[in-house]
């Protein structure tokens, strides 16, 4: 890793002070009688806007009480994080920016986190659930949109995910799209 600079002054940062930042994805598909239908688990991959927006709300976290004596007038937020679903084909690349072609999607209804230690990264997880959809989906990847709306397309694409075989999601199931990123180790 090359040298940073902030404000003139050399940072010295290196390869071993990196923090890896991993997705995972896992998909749900639930019968009504809440037996699992389908179940697809499966690494993702982190969008370079994901890393920009990450980065930014981190800053932003550390700095938000003195925001306003450092000059920062605009404040940058994750939320409102939502997650989508599509049925687009291709290979998910970090320069993406939306899903091949978006199904729907929903906002996050639930969060948390676990503690690192020194041989296992810190997570940060959400949930997605989506209701009965009105017509049979067929779904083919997902994602998570930070800044986003109910508006397909809208926000910040932290992640994208493509697998197959497909996940069928009948108008009688519901789906569960959790989302974790591993941070460090």
């Amino acid at each position: 890793m090359g040298q940073r600079h902030l404000g003139g002054v050399q940072l010295g940062l290196t390869a071993a002070e990196a923090i890896p930042v991993r997705g995972r994805l896992s998909l749900l598909v639930i019968r009504p009688d809440g037996s699992i239908r389908d179940r697809r688990d499966g690494s993702n991959v982190i969008c370079t806007a994901g890393f920009t927006a990450l980065a930014a709300a981190l800053v932003w976290s550390g700095i938000q009480d003195q925001a306003a004596n450092l000059g920062v007038t605009s404040p940058t937020y994750l939320t409102p994080l939502w997650g989508a679903v599509g049925s687009g084909s291709g290979s998910p690349a970090k320069s993406d920016l939306a899903l091949f072609t978006e199904l729907g999607r929903q906002p996050v209804g639930a969060g948390a986190s676990s503690p690192a230690t020194p041989t296992v990264a810190a997570e940060a997880t959400w949930l997605f659930y989506f209701p009965q959809p009105a017509t049979a989906w067929t779904v083919t990847e997902a994602g998570v949109f930070a800044a986003g709306t109910s508006v397909a397309g809208s926000g910040t694409l932290l992640d994208h995910w493509a697998f197959s075989p497909v996940v069928s999601v009948p108008t009688t199931d519901t789906l569960i799209l959790q989302v974790s990123f591993g941070l460090g180790p």
